[in-house]
């Protein structure tokens, strides 16, 4: 895509360059140029410089592709989560139920009472 105004045509590059480099200062104000240096401002190379525009067209349809996907996945998310939300409730309920005590009734066991039975007297 390019874009002419007047004497300049603006056009969209994606740059390639080395991991440890940085584009220089362009003598226009927020600009850079396409060469690459280190850390102590030495010239290293230059960038490479490709079509942006493919490179862009190429992210627009990714994000249209996750768009579609995750418009499509949304209602299965949905109800699996509904479904484990469900589940783990109702193992919640059951949880509650088992740690509820029951009521015990404590019944003392007395042993009846025997009648004084006759004491044998010796003779």
């Amino acid at each position: 895509m390019e874009l002419n105004s007047g004497d300049s045509i603006w056009e969209l590059m994606l740059v390639q360059r080395p991991s440890d480099t940085h584009l220089s200062q362009s003598s226009t104000p927020g600009g850079r140029s396409p060469l690459a240096r280190n850390d102590d401002n030495a010239l290293e190379t230059h960038a490479v410089l490709f079509d942006g525009n493919k490179a862009a067209m190429g992210l627009v349809t990714a994000g249209l592709v996750l768009g579609v996907a995750a418009v499509k996945a949304a209602p299965h998310v949905k109800s699996g989560l509904m479904s484990l939300k469900s589940k783990l409730s109702r193992r919640a309920e059951q949880t509650a139920d088992a740690e509820v005590p029951i009521p015990l009734t404590v019944v003392a066991e007395v042993e009846p009472e025997q009648p004084d039975t006759p004491r044998l007297r010796a003779v």
